[in-house]
Order: C-alpha cells, then sequence, then structure tokens
C-alpha cells in the first residue's frame, strides 16, 4: 500500500506508430497527451510517458516472452504507477495496433483475476487519450472502458479526452498551441479527477473480496 501524502505518479502508454529515430512526422496523440501531463504536475502529480513503438514488445499473452522481450520493464512503471492513461490515434477505426497489443499483454494480468479474484490493478486510476481524422472515438473509448474495468481499474469522471479533426500543415508547436487553447477545459478536468480519484483511493483502498 502506498503512503498516504505520497505525490501521485501516472504513466502514459503512447501508441503512436510514428517512430522519432526514423525521423516520421511528430506524433499528434503524443502532442494532446502532453497537454494533459502538464495538467497533470499543475496537480503535482509525476508523469511518465512511455513511447511503445521505441520498444521490443513481441506478440503474446503472458507478462514476460522470454529473451529480448520489453514488456516485463514497462509492466513495472505500470504496477508502481497510480494513474494509468491509454493514448491512441485512431486508425481505420479502431485503437493502434501497439494500443492492442498493450491489452493483450495484460492478459495474464486478467488471469490471475479470474483464479484469485484479485486484481494488482485495484486502486489504480485509468484515463484515455485519441486523436484522429476519422471516427471511432467513441468505439475505441468504450473498448478501453470496458478493458480497464474489467481489470479492476478505476475510471473517474470525465477520465478522457479526444480530438477528431484536421491535421493539414500543422507543427509540433502550432498542433501543441492548438490543443492547450481548445482542450484546456477538459485536460483541466482530466488531470484534476484522476489526480483527486489516485489521492482518494491511496488514502482509501476498496475493500478487498
Amino acid at each position: 500500500m502506498k503512503r498516504p501524502g505520497t505525490r501521485p505518479r501516472a504513466v502514459f502508454l503512447l501508441a503512436t506508430l510514428k517512430h522519432k529515430r526514423s525521423g516520421q512526422e511528430f506524433s499528434h496523440t503524443e502532442t494532446l497527451a502532453e497537454v494533459v501531463i502538464e495538467c497533470l504536475k499543475a496537480e503535482d502529480v509525476q508523469c511518465e510517458m512511455i513511447r511503445l513503438v521505441d520498444y521490443d514488445i513481441p506478440a503474446g499473452t503472458k507478462s514476460n516472452m522470454g529473451k529480448g522481450d520489453d514488456w516485463p520493464r514497462i509492466l513495472e512503471k505500470i504496477l508502481a504507477s497510480d494513474i494509468i492513461v491509454f493514448a491512441t490515434p485512431i486508425w481505420w477505426g479502431i485503437q493502434s495496433s501497439l494500443m492492442q497489443r498493450v491489452i493483450e499483454r495484460l492478459d495474464e494480468l486478467h488471469n490471475e483475476i479470474l483464479e484469485t479474484g484479485k486484481s494488482r490493478l485495484t486502486n489504480k486510476v485509468g484515463g484515455i487519450v485519441i486523436t484522429g481524422e476519422e471516427d471511432g472515438e467513441q468505439h475505441i473509448t468504450g473498448n478501453i472502458a470496458n478493458f480497464l474495468l474489467n481489470m479492476g481499474v478505476t475510471l473517474p469522471p470525465h477520465c478522457s479526452l479526444s480530438y477528431q479533426g484536421s491535421y493539414a500543415r500543422a507543427t509540433k508547436n502550432s498542433l501543441g498551441k492548438k490543443f492547450s487553447e481548445e482542450n484546456a477545459d477538459g485536460a483541466e478536468k482530466m488531470a484534476r479527477n484522476l489526480a483527486f480519484f489516485a489521492r482518494l483511493l491511496t488514502e482509501n483502498n476498496i475493500p478487498a473480496s
């Protein structure tokens, strides 16, 4: 159990498919997630962004798939956090393949729930960030919310933020400014609720079955 009064920790699982090292254009989802991160920092929350595309995460449903698997390191960060944010672009109406990979790799934790009735993600708070130029946001939010709830994660009110629109001629700076201006209220409300519920559950754990 975490000691009451300590700073909450948030981990953002960024499922962009764009590699920084290959010189691809910047990630729209990362840019919107950064707006939420700034709001969380204002709520005295420690934040870390994990760019999943930069790690080797083999297909599978186990917590550790063996040599060369980076997922166990990521899982450690998830288990050490108080807030878990799934951040994904929309690809053909659904979350990115990397976001789905996260869900698949967490399946072993769901098996633990079925076997023991206990979840290692209980008392953690979840959030969702989505960007895209096509429909699919509500469907993706429903998919991820359903998964998180079944994993024992608490979802506060207004715990998601999304943007769907054109990104033509946008730069990292111009899009960051646009998001900061147009999504400020939503990002602040999301961050405030995530931080509040994270502290609430730290000091008032959900009763064990």
